[in-house]
């Protein structure tokens, strides 16, 4: 039998702040998510994330976790996967970070 999410993220929630027109870090914060990750095939998939920006989707993590607001980077030990959030979307019943 297949598990469902079976695998363990850390999400990295960075935050900062302009100070005097320069973007100064803030303390960044690990949060551990359960779910399940599909790196994409074709890499043809064109996305808009919610700056408006297009990107291209290299895969997807789904998970019933909701979305943390200011998450940046995903990092899957088991399966070697470091990599910047380029959007997370909410759906009815999960939510998918698309890297």
């Amino acid at each position: 039998m297949v598990k469902r999410y079976s695998h363990i993220a850390i999400i990295t929630v960075s935050s900062g702040k302009l100070e005097h027109g320069e973007w100064v870090e803030g303390p960044s914060s690990d949060t551990e998510v359960r779910g399940q990750y599909f790196p994409s095939n074709s890499g043809n998939q064109i996305k808009t994330n919610p700056d408006g920006k297009e990107f291209t989707v290299k895969g997807e993590f789904s998970t019933q976790h909701k979305k943390i607001e200011g998450a940046t980077r995903i990092k899957i030990e088991s399966i070697g996967l470091d990599a910047k959030i380029e959007s997370w979307e909410p759906f009815q019943t999960h939510t998918v970070i698309y890297i």
